[in-house]
């Protein structure tokens, strides 16, 4: 138990004083209801000895008692509950603030996907919530534990001693089932990790799912996990539920001999029928308090595991940090560099040595097969990632020093991969300025060449795009992108392959809103088709991460090249 409160007393200590409140409430609870089997040992004498007055006044006195335990015990259970709540809600914007600070590589990484980080957000956290709420049985029931001891040491002491000499035995089963319990919990998040992981693939992928057939190998899948999710929940049901048993088959053992040992007193007139009720009460209240332990350690256990499988997450140092002290992006820089930079990702090396002036409002292309080093270039200057040797500078400044949120505002990105939220095209578009006026978003759709088919529909900026955009074509939602891109204003623009899955119809009128967007900004253009790449003031064509060629597109022509293969082979497609 120690352990398991160890891994989660962090999460616990912000809360002092609601933990103070449960022990009062949780002591004061036991107190009241530990009063009864002394109140029952009375009634009982005071009935077989004719004392009237004695049975007139127990009842009411041991309702009342029982009343104010039972509110004792509510306002403790609720405190208790609604804290456990509370904590997992901070422990979920925790969680949140982590995946939203994490960088590009470590989601590369993650080898169980977003499907095992939702895991973690959900089942992960409800673990350690019911742990916490069972802390309140871990609070109040070792105070009845100890109260039941006491009465009954109080009748008789060598009645005290047969009970002491079963608990070592309790104690020592339920540590070996409990080591057992946190094995398998392990293996029961992880499994869980894996259903949401198939299950989010599969709805994510419906597309692919149905077009490729698949509905059977996800459906074998999924029911292969869940199969091993059954069998392992299975084992953890069993030695959850024979802690129980095993301590009542003990118990019951042991108060065998002790109704031997209570005969004999009986024989000799020394224990009443008033004592042995009251004793086999307090035995009750025992035996229950006992088995709510038992029940309060388990699930403690187990949120020991989740709470460690999600501080795995937690303590994750991040790879690209902001500066302690930023300093402000320059309002009139004239041009970013990249000197002498190269990165490597899994020790491969995917830029080499790259030496890259681009001059503000110029339009680079960058060119090259795919792996080339292309997107990871973009990357850099976005700062996903950061060089493993070089530096990448704006004016001279290495990136570096402004702050993550300041570098990014200043930089627009329109990717071949839309991602739309699922909620409306006016708040899709509003994403790239949240300030901004109704006005603004509906110029900005206009300049994206998005207005027409946004004022088609029956709800206007109000129609909910679906999840992942799915009600909206691809030429309509590259347009809400460029749309969010525009409404962004910023400087710095990023395009890449933004038109490539795009068929000629959708391409032309994404391309009106393209040429709008680039008007007056840098401009880095990442793209296969020759009627974006042409348009660049200068391109760059780039070979297993090295750049190979630098030029417009009549001197690359000319040159014969790699730049002239790539557009040959454009050409003859």
């Amino acid at each position: 138990m120690n352990e398991a409160l160890r891994k989660i007393w962090p999460e616990l200590k912000v809360y002092r004083g609601q933990f103070a409140l449960v022990l009062v409430l949780g002591v004061l609870a036991s107190a009241l209801k530990g009063i009864a089997p002394e109140m029952i040992d009375r009634l009982m004498t005071a009935w077989n000895t004719g004392d009237k007055k004695t049975a007139l006044i127990i009842p009411p006195i041991l309702a009342t008692v029982w009343v104010l335990s039972c509110v004792a015990r509510y306002f403790h259970v609720y405190v208790m509950k609604y804290t456990a709540d509370k904590i997992s809600v901070k422990q979920r914007r925790t969680l949140m603030d982590k995946y939203l600070s994490l960088n590009l590589s470590f989601f590369q990484d993650f080898d169980k996907g977003s499907g095992g980080l939702i895991s973690r957000m959900i089942s992960d956290i409800s673990v350690i919530q019911t742990g916490i709420h069972r802390i309140s049985d871990l609070v109040r029931e070792p105070i009845m534990t100890v109260g039941m001891l006491g009465y009954v040491l109080y009748k008789d002491w060598k009645l005290t001693v047969f009970i002491m000499m079963a608990l070592p035995i309790v104690t020592a089963v339920l540590r070996r089932i409990a080591r057992s319990l946190r094995k398998y919990s392990r293996i029961n998040q992880e499994i869980m990790e894996d259903l949401t992981r198939t299950l989010k693939e599969s709805l994510d992928g419906t597309r692919i799912v149905q077009s490729f057939g698949l509905e059977q190998e996800m459906r074998r899948k999924f029911n292969a996990q869940a199969d091993s999710f059954l069998e392992n929940r299975r084992k953890i049901i069993s030695r959850e539920e024979l802690a129980g048993p095993l301590s009542e088959i003990l118990t019951m053992l042991f108060l065998s001999a002790l109704l031997v040992y209570i005969g004999t007193l009986v024989f000799k007139s020394q224990f009443t029928p008033g004592n042995f009720i009251g004793f086999m009460v307090a035995m009750g209240l025992l035996q229950d308090s006992i088995r709510r332990i038992q029940d309060g350690y388990i699930k403690l256990q187990q949120a020991g595991v989740a709470y460690h499988r999600l501080q795995t997450i937690l303590d994750l140092p991040p790879t690209v940090v902001s500066p302690e002290n930023p300093i402000p992006f320059p309002t009139d820089w004239s041009q970013i560099e990249f000197r002498n930079v190269s990165f490597a990702y899994k020790d491969e090396l995917v830029l080499k040595n790259i030496n890259l002036k681009v001059a503000r409002s110029e339009t680079l292309a960058l060119v090259g097969s795919s792996g080339s080093g292309k997107s990871t270039l973009v990357n850099l200057l976005q700062r996903f990632f950061d060089p493993t040797e070089g530096t990448v500078l704006i004016d001279g400044i290495d990136i570096k020093k402004f702050s993550l949120h300041d570098l990014r505002k200043h930089i627009a990105l329109v990717t071949q991969d839309v991602f739309l939220f699922n909620d409306t095209i006016e708040y899709n578009i509003q994403t790239g300025n949240l300030a901004a006026s109704k006005q603004d978003i509906e110029s900005a759709a206009k300049f994206a060449n998005a207005n027409k088919f946004i004022e088609s529909t029956p709800a206007g900026y109000e129609t909910s795009v679906g999840d992942f955009g799915g009600r909206m074509s691809g030429g309509e939602k590259q347009r809400i992108s460029i749309a969010r891109a525009i409404l962004k204003d910023a400087p710095i623009l990023v395009l890449d392959e933004a038109t490539s899955a795009l068929d000629s119809e959708s391409e032309l009128e994404v391309q009106k809103g393209l040429a709008h967007l680039l008007q007056g900004r840098t401009a880095f253009v990442i793209a296969h088709r020759l009627s974006t790449i042409a348009k660049a003031n200068r391109i760059v064509v780039l070979k297993k991460g090295e750049i190979v060629e630098e030029g417009d597109h009549s001197a690359l022509i000319e040159r014969k090249g790699e730049y002239f293969k790539f557009h040959q082979m454009q050409f003859q497609a």
